[in-house]
């Protein structure tokens, strides 16, 4: 075994197989272990991994037996119900942990994770907010340490996913898929964890609304929603989660400081999209905008899952192993960008009563 080598191991093998399917390739790694209680996707992970390269690979249907193997860091891909309830037991069972998101499903398991966590220095926890990692959200964080943008006073972000509804079918919304009895807005931290991640800030209180149209009738859950943030900077944010409606797919962002502004072009679908910008620094650009081309991925950068964006993720999951540093999404970071979906939740149910979002820092 090579040194500073990292034992991997996936339990959730419908999207993790992808998420690790370039991190293997790497000296640094070795895939040791995989883990799915539904047997055909079991046989398909094992597949999909020996077809590229990967030997004497243990195979397990139990978790817990999973956790029993010489696996170093796992991979949580899971549904977001059992998030949570993995992680803690990885930790327990001394492994690092990268776990999908949303991070937390309610506020008594933020309160759980972070305990566990805590208890655990030793260990590494990662939150996979895979949408950190695109080259224009890196540049943007940038951008604003060096003060480009000013105090951001206001941002906003949308993800709209949806289809055509001609083509929805009931089966796919199975009543054990855990989305289809999801609220839309619990599921934003692709659009607020990038926000909060660019501005170094966390939100401290909520109003949301839900329209009351209803776009796919197999899917009982509230599946779009608004949500209006304020950060303890004192900046606003507002987020639009859009899972029904015929509007395909899509991630828009904007900021705006007091000292310069930017945004995502909307005409253009945001893997090939680039950034607009008006900066104080720049004479003239108050009245034109200035193009700035840099889309999801860097120049000559490999075209990978989520256009980069998850083998950049694992790289650094890993990285963070070897060298013994912090993650760059850690816990408290992966809570504040999960836990006020969840409070959106309850605050839309209520007709957009404003609502207080727990300090985690008390806690």
């Amino acid at each position: 075994m090579k040194q500073n080598m990292v034992k991997l191991g996936v339990v959730g093998l419908d999207r993790g197989r992808w998420m690790i399917s370039e991190v293997i390739k790497q000296d640094n790694v070795q895939l040791t272990a995989i883990c799915d209680k539904n047997p055909e996707r079991l046989a398909i992970g094992k597949q999909h991994f020996e077809d590229r390269g990967v030997e004497n690979l243990q195979c397990y249907a139990d978790y817990d037996e999973f956790l029993r193997s010489d696996v170093e860091a796992v991979v949580i891909a899971t549904p977001a119900t059992d998030h949570v309830s993995f992680a803690v037991k990885a930790l327990e069972a001394g492994k690092h942990v990268l776990s999908e998101i949303p991070t937390i499903h309610t506020l008594e398991e933020a309160k759980i994770l972070r305990a566990a966590v805590k208890a655990h220095p030793n260990q590494k926890y990662m939150a996979g907010e895979n949408c950190c990692y695109w080259a224009f959200i890196r540049m943007w964080k940038q951008m604003r340490e060096d003060g480009k943008f000013g105090d951001p006073l206001y941002a906003e972000a949308e993800y709209i996913h949806s289809r055509d509804y001609r083509e929805i079918k009931a089966e796919d919304y199975p009543d054990d898929y855990w989305r289809t009895n999801f609220p839309a807005i619990c599921y934003l931290t692709h659009s607020l964890g990038p926000l909060l991640y660019i501005m170094d800030d966390y939100c401290v209180s909520v109003s949301a609304m839900s329209p009351d149209i209803q776009y796919t009738p197999y899917r009982p859950a509230v599946t779009n929603g608004v949500a209006l943030l304020k950060t303890a900077k004192g900046a606003v944010i507002r987020i639009l989660i859009c899972f029904d409606a015929f509007v395909g797919y899509d991630h828009n962002y904007t900021l705006i400081g007091t000292r310069g502004s930017i945004e995502t072009d909307r005409n253009t679908v945001v893997r090939a999209a680039h950034s607009y910008a008006r900066l104080s620094d720049v004479p003239g650009s108050i009245d034109a905008k200035i193009e700035i081309p840099v889309t999801a991925r860097f120049p000559n950068e490999p075209k990978t899952g989520h256009d980069g964006a998850d083998q950049k993720m694992m790289s650094d999951f890993i990285r963070c192993i070897v060298e013994d540093t912090e993650p760059t999404v850690d816990v408290d970071l992966g809570i504040r960008m999960s836990l006020p979906g969840i409070v959106a939740a309850e605050s839309a149910a209520q007709g957009g009563k404003l609502m207080e979002i727990p300090d985690i820092t008390t806690w």
